[in-house]
């Protein structure tokens, strides 16, 4: 079974001998779907479902952009080409919600995500089911959170996204997931030191915000965060054949040694 991802990136609503741009009219959304290549008396509800799922969480980690589900079908359908020829209904779909951009842009975004989507889809289930995939659903909470303007969520979501990836429960989470993240992220000795310094202040707005009597994060704090966690998830995705314990004692053994930093760079399955 192989599902495929729409090049044209429209939703078509077919009916009767031809089709219908169900584009038109829709003044905020971009229409995102996904269909599924099977045996022609089967479908795949479900699994059409999840995979768009998985297609939603990567579009907003790329674009930095949430996005809203209103509807949900689908259909077995065999090719994208029959859409307009045949009737078999609709294939899985969502609305991705835009704001304040053109459309255009976020077609875009969503033709450079297909090459990624297809990298990773077969490994669908691993994913969502490891600490890689709670690290995307938090990203996508803490997107949600700051289109809401909740800062202060937003930064505690971004923090459990962050433990998600590098903690395995030992020694002080502030400096294990401050000095891991900064390894996966940096591209220098001197800027690991700056991103683990930042860190571990992040972590400390985040603490405030928990227990009480913090200080409140800024907007540029925020704006960091996203881009640590951003960078750091799709890496982790990149090398997710290794366990987060082995992940873990590279991270450890880079920050002491930073030549060792090639050991995670030449396996990544994808540049970031």
């Amino acid at each position: 079974m192989r599902h495929w991802f729409s090049e044209r990136l429209y939703m078509e609503t077919v009916s009767g001998d031809g089709y219908s741009d169900a584009s038109i009219g829709i003044m905020n959304h971009t229409v995102a779907y996904i269909g599924v290549k099977s045996d022609e008396n089967e479908k795949f509800f479900s699994k059409t479902e999840n995979y768009l799922n998985l297609l939603l969480y990567l579009y907003s980690l790329q674009t930095g952009q949430p996005w809203i589900k209103f509807q949900n079908v689908g259909y077995n359908i065999a090719s994208y080409t029959q859409l307009g020829t045949i009737d078999p209904g609709f294939p899985g779909f969502q609305y991705i919600e835009y704001i304040g951009e053109p459309v255009e842009r976020h077609i875009k975004y969503l033709q450079k995500l297909s090459g990624l989507f297809h990298q990773l889809e077969t490994d669908y289930e691993n994913i969502m089911k490891s600490p890689s995939g709670l690290s995307l659903k938090f990203f996508y909470d803490a997107l949600m959170s700051n289109h809401r303007k909740e800062l202060e969520l937003a930064v505690v979501h971004l923090i459990i996204a962050a433990e998600a990836l590098t903690l395995i429960g030992e020694g002080s989470k502030r400096q294990n997931v401050s000095k891991r993240i900064a390894v996966l992220t940096s591209e220098s000795s001197t800027e690991y030191s700056e991103i683990y310094r930042k860190m571990k202040e992040l972590y400390d707005v985040r603490s405030g915000i928990v227990h009480g009597g913090g200080k409140k994060a800024t907007p540029l704090q925020v704006g960091e965060l996203f881009r640590y966690l951003r960078k750091a998830i799709l890496i982790r995705l990149s090398i997710r054949h290794l366990s987060k314990r082995e992940l873990v004692s590279k991270l450890d053994a880079i920050s002491v040694d930073w030549n060792k930093k090639k050991d995670i760079t030449s396996m990544q399955a994808f540049e970031v």
